[in-house]
């Protein structure tokens, strides 16, 4: 069976920060009361002696159509994004649009305040 390629191809994310990535995955649609970063955190880097040392943006690095659905719902639940539709559970394809709006969103609001910053530095 080939192994599914869970993030797109570009990705700029170390093989460590996708396995940090994909525990995260796996953390949450197991529905745990735990926080999926620190439990990822001391399972990827610390149990390796390793300290993790930047924020990893894995949202906008995921290849959603090949996450499984329960992923993807428990993903959505985290960022406070409905999963319910009118008729019952939204369908994968509108909980991912509904994600990369946020993701979008963002990402559009960190390169807006980025600018302003420089300008005051001067």
């Amino acid at each position: 069976m080939p192994k599914i390629n869970l993030f797109t191809k570009k990705t700029p994310l170390t093989k460590r920060e996708r396995k940090y990535c994909s525990c995260l995955l796996d953390v949450r649609s197991k529905r745990q009361p735990y926080n999926p970063y620190a439990v990822c955190t001391k399972s990827v880097y610390n149990s390796k002696g390793v300290s993790r040392t930047k924020r990893i943006d894995c949202d906008q690095n995921y290849n959603y159509n090949a996450v499984p659905i329960n992923s993807v719902r428990a993903l959505a639940e985290e960022k406070k994004i409905p999963i319910m539709g009118k008729k019952g559970m939204s369908s994968k394809k509108v909980l991912v649009e509904r994600i990369s709006r946020k993701i979008y969103k963002k990402k559009s609001l960190k390169t807006k305040v980025k600018p302003l910053k420089n300008q005051l530095r001067n």
